[in-house]
């Protein structure tokens, strides 16, 4: 699958297996979008940080309109 110049958000992008997924999918150059509740704790340069905690309704709207290209 090409994913060049594709954009994602992924959520729990500041450990485990959202941040591996993170980092494959802009390995293979996508703009990604990692949603983290503190978004300081990505600190990958190549990742776009975006605070969001999918529990809070408030918190994913928000991320959305962050994210307006995803």
């Amino acid at each position: 699958m090409n994913i060049d110049a594709s954009v994602a958000l992924v959520t729990g992008a500041n450990r485990g297996i959202g941040r591996a997924i993170a980092r494959a999918l802009v390995e293979r150059g996508a703009k990604v979008y990692a949603g983290a509740r503190n978004p300081r704790s990505i600190t990958d340069p190549q990742l776009i940080p975006v605070g969001l905690d999918i529990t809070d309704p408030a918190s994913v709207a928000a991320a959305a309109r962050d994210c307006d290209d995803v």
